[in-house]
């Protein structure tokens, strides 16, 4: 298992964003939501891959350093624990895009938010996403 996430299995780019959105399955949570484009495998190159992009409104937390913050929480969960979501993708020989939207009030503190709050609410989605695929 990698200690990085690897930036190929990054999904990046505003058009690819909003496919996942308005095409996928939408997983509500807390702090997360979460939106899931599975991809038939049959004409594409890739199997087994899982595409992950973060995304953290700046209507919610509107300064940057703590945008940048909380994606990296977010990122650093994911990083964690990807590793048996990815086996069972292998295992249905599917591909799948993930979108990781951050969904918290105005109201949270960012300052005290840790990667203890994020990353069970990320478990909890990911046993979600494995039943879907």
């Amino acid at each position: 298992m990698g200690q990085t996430l690897p930036k190929s299995t990054i999904l990046r780019g505003y058009q690819t964003f909003s496919k996942v959105i308005h095409n996928g399955v939408c997983i509500p949570g807390t702090l997360l939501t979460c939106y899931v484009d599975r991809l038939e495998a049959a004409g594409r190159k890739e199997k087994g891959v899982a595409l992950i992009g973060f995304s953290v409104p700046k209507k919610k937390i509107p300064l940057a350093v703590n945008r940048n913050r909380v994606r990296r929480l977010m990122r650093e969960a994911v990083r964690k624990n990807i590793f048996p979501l990815r086996q069972k993708i292998a295992e249905n020989d599917r591909s799948v895009r993930i979108v990781l939207m951050f969904k918290g009030e105005k109201t949270t503190d960012i300052k005290k938010l840790t990667l203890h709050d994020i990353e069970p609410e990320w478990q909890q989605l990911q046993q979600k996403i494995e039943t879907l695929i």
